[in-house]
């Protein structure tokens, strides 16, 4: 009796830790459908450099009306998605979401040739290209 005690309850260990690694990769790929989906990636990023620009350049400020319904039509986008609002908060809250975004948003600067966060210059000589050219980044942004 007491080894099938035994057998059962190493059978019943294996399940759950089973289940709980399960459950830990499905966490892990909970943000797949948002992070793929070209429209809400390209946006966040596009917020992501304008919320950059905005903090570095003290000539240019943010359109706030236009940049906050920019972010609820984002929002909106990802809860056509399925996703609730509080996942959506979590995916946009989300540590690793953000240094991703940030990775990427470095990116795009380093290839305009702003190499730094510091670079005050670099970041409003691109704020200032975006709004004359009157693309996403610059359409959320005011000044000069």
């Amino acid at each position: 009796m007491k080894a099938t005690a035994r057998i059962i309850a190493v059978f019943l260990w294996v399940m759950a830790f089973g289940l709980f690694m399960s459950v830990g990769a499905a966490r892990a790929d909970r943000f797949d459908p948002l992070r793929d989906d070209a429209r809400l990636h390209n946006g966040l990023l596009v917020i992501t450099i304008g919320r950059h620009i905005e903090r570095r350049c003290p000539t240019i400020e943010r359109r706030k009306f236009v940049a906050n319904g920019y972010l609820l039509g984002l929002a909106r986008h990802a809860m056509s998605l399925g996703f609730s609002r509080a996942e959506v908060t979590a995916y946009v809250e989300d540590d690793t979401e953000q240094e991703r975004y940030i990775a990427l948003a470095r990116r795009y600067f380093a290839e305009r040739g702003v190499l730094s966060d510091g670079d005050v210059e670099g970041a409003c000589r691109v704020g200032r290209d975006e709004i004359a050219a009157g693309s996403p980044i610059g359409r959320l942004l005011r000044g000069g």
